[in-house]
């Protein structure tokens, strides 16, 4: 743009040079800050990313972990049971008549709970 020198009362005054109105300058701050904004989202959507492949990474390390005490608790729980199952055929086999009057003593006792009810 050209400038030229204006009079008035006799002082030359120039006129100042050309700048943005407010408007223009406001409409460049909000392409700016749309701009930031977006990028900011992008920024927290790839940490929300990170953090939740990292916490799906830990809880399936905790299951596998949980899952190998659960194979150990049951593995130990069926030797304990075969341990028993063991121990009763011993002892049934030492004293079969205990047994046998054991095993009728409980009978009645099962069904005598049952039949007041």
């Amino acid at each position: 743009m050209a400038q030229t020198a204006t009079k008035t009362n006799g002082t030359t005054k120039t006129p100042e040079p050309s700048t943005p109105s407010d408007s223009e300058a406001l409409s460049e701050q909000i392409k700016t800050l749309r701009g930031d904004v977006s990028a900011l989202a992008e920024l927290v959507g790839d940490i929300g990313k990170r953090r939740g492949a990292e916490y799906k990474a830990a809880g399936e390390a905790k299951a596998q972990e949980m899952r190998g005490k659960g194979e150990d608790a049951l593995h130990e729980a069926g030797m304990r049971v075969a341990q028993l199952e063991n121990d009763a055929r011993g002892q049934i086999q030492a004293n079969p008549f205990q047994a046998i009057g054991l095993a009728a003593a409980v009978g009645f006792l099962i069904g005598y709970i049952g039949s007041r009810r």
